[in-house]
């Protein structure tokens, strides 16, 4: 196994954490017996793509001459029903030469079974109400507290890192703590083991290194772990070794998440010695995960606030991104794409107003961002929040305003995120879950219900009388023109 710093590994980690607290095997019965106890996948998964990235098992295939379906199937150790339902397909004599297939590789067997984290700690929910990152830390005389790196122009540190990130992707900052804990050692500094401007969350890439940009990867790749099992169909979780596994039936998938991250830095031998760690590490900080676990979201039971467009009643806008990631790749598929109907292009601040979808409280964000809190508690970790990006700051609604269905918020534009053209992304969360916008409970805009497919980017809306509009990058009347 690679290593980060001298003579680290996840098994030393594990050995030596173990030691500094007591009762961690006490601590895995534990866990095992309140898992047992009513914690849950979730729902029926929704939707079946999965985004791209070293954590998954996707492969997009391009048909070629001779191709047929069943081929296809048998080479990559599926049914022919398997791929056909992966892809959306109902007739197995449609492929055609170069249309791009998605095949999401069998596990050669089931990984660990064992429940590490509740779902409720592996998202910003509710069972973060009253947990301050900064207090907890200055708490352990944190070495987080004095590493500063400078982010877009703005020097912050360790602990406003955590928190921008635990924020940004809505994961929850404990479970980022322990990762940092068992890899690094530098939450307690008991024993540093890789400095914070390095691997401190274990993936050694040039490209990644420093806090922000490993605690960055660290939170996307939980997140697509989290969010594959509960609405893409993808158990699969890949090892270092290549070696595939897929997760048990009745594993939760925060458990899963913790997993698929630990076996990306881990072989097949090093994998049960990264969950210990991982365990210990949690263990030492915080105490048994599950001792305050809540139930995870039922998504086919789950109902959302009705929602009206965001943007004034009468004014035609263009659908132009159908499910894509709320934040990053690995989130649910929670967000949709519009453009306003306007001459201008490009990054040039729109004069039309996006509009509230329902009533509720204004909640800060990062830049070109808001949220909009419908149950009005002021809380975004609790209850449905609607997350509205790219608005310019001239013009956006302050925080703790209260707004209306209807009521102006601010102007598209490209600020904030990462945009080429001024546009609206907007996406829902419950009790801080992104909920897919093609899946349940269904992200419904005044008539019109998102529907997705198994490609990113991919899907449109759907009318209550039965008309259907594709999101395309044009400006189509009959392809993708809401009103």
């Amino acid at each position: 196994m690679r290593r980060g710093g001298a003579g680290w590994s996840w098994l030393g980690v594990a050995a030596l954490a173990m030691a500094l607290t007591a009762g961690v095997a006490a601590l895995r019965l534990t866990v095992h017996r309140q898992a047992q106890r009513g914690q849950s996948v979730g729902a029926t998964p929704v939707s079946l793509a999965s985004p791209a990235g070293e954590s998954d098992a996707l492969i997009l295939y391009t048909v070629a001459p001779g191709d047929t379906l069943s081929g296809i199937a048998i080479r990559h150790g599926l049914s022919p029903e398997n791929l056909m339902d992966l892809n959306g397909l109902t007739d197995p004599d449609s492929l055609q030469v170069g249309q791009v297939i998605h095949i999401h590789l069998a596990p050669e067997r089931d990984g660990p079974a064992t429940p590490i984290v509740p779902d409720s700690e592996l998202v910003r929910g509710p069972a973060y109400l009253g947990f301050d990152i900064r207090d907890f830390l200055s708490g352990l005389g944190s070495p987080l507290l004095d590493y500063s790196e400078t982010v877009e122009g703005v020097t912050m540190d360790g602990a406003v890192m955590v928190e921008r990130i635990s924020r940004q992707f809505s994961v929850g900052p404990r479970v980022l703590l322990a990762f940092l804990e068992a890899r690094s050692g530098q939450v307690s500094g008991r024993m540093p083991l890789v400095t914070l401007d390095s691997y401190p969350a274990g993936m050694e890439d040039s490209t990644r290194a420093g806090l922000w940009r490993q605690l960055n990867w660290l939170a996307d790749r939980l997140n697509g772990a989290y969010y594959d099992l509960r609405t893409r169909r993808n158990r699969v979780m890949t090892l270092r070794d290549g070696l595939r596994l897929g997760a048990p039936e009745g594993l939760n998938a925060g458990s899963f998440a913790v997993d698929r991250v630990l076996g990306l830095l881990s072989t097949e031998a090093e994998l049960a010695g990264a969950q210990a760690g991982f365990e210990a590490a949690y263990a030492g900080l915080f105490g048994d995960p599950w001792s305050g676990a809540r139930p995870a979201l039922d998504l086919a039971t789950l109902t959302f606030p009705a929602l009206t467009l965001p943007w004034p009643v009468g004014d035609t806008w263009w659908m132009t991104g159908g499910p894509h990631g709320g934040w990053a790749n690995g989130s649910a598929w929670a967000a949709l794409d519009f453009v306003p109907d306007e001459e201008a292009r490009g990054c040039a601040v729109s004069s039309a107003w996006v509009t509230a979808v329902g009533d509720g409280v204004v909640l800060e964000g990062e830049t070109g961002q808001l949220f909009l809190d419908l149950d009005g508690d002021g809380m975004r970790e609790t209850g449905p929040v609607v997350m509205y990006l790219h608005l310019a700051a001239d013009g956006r609604a302050a925080p703790g305003s209260r707004s209306r269905a209807g009521d102006r918020l601010g102007h598209p534009s490209c600020e904030g995120g990462v945009s080429t053209a001024s546009h609206l992304h907007i996406a829902r969360l419950y009790d801080g879950e992104w909920l897919a916008a093609g899946g349940d409970p269904p992200f419904a805009l005044g008539r019109w219900t998102a529907w997705g497919s198994p490609t990113v980017y991919d899907g449109g809306l759907q009318s209550s009388d039965g008309i259907r509009r594709e999101a395309c990058e044009c400006r189509l009347p009959d392809t993708n023109a809401i009103r």
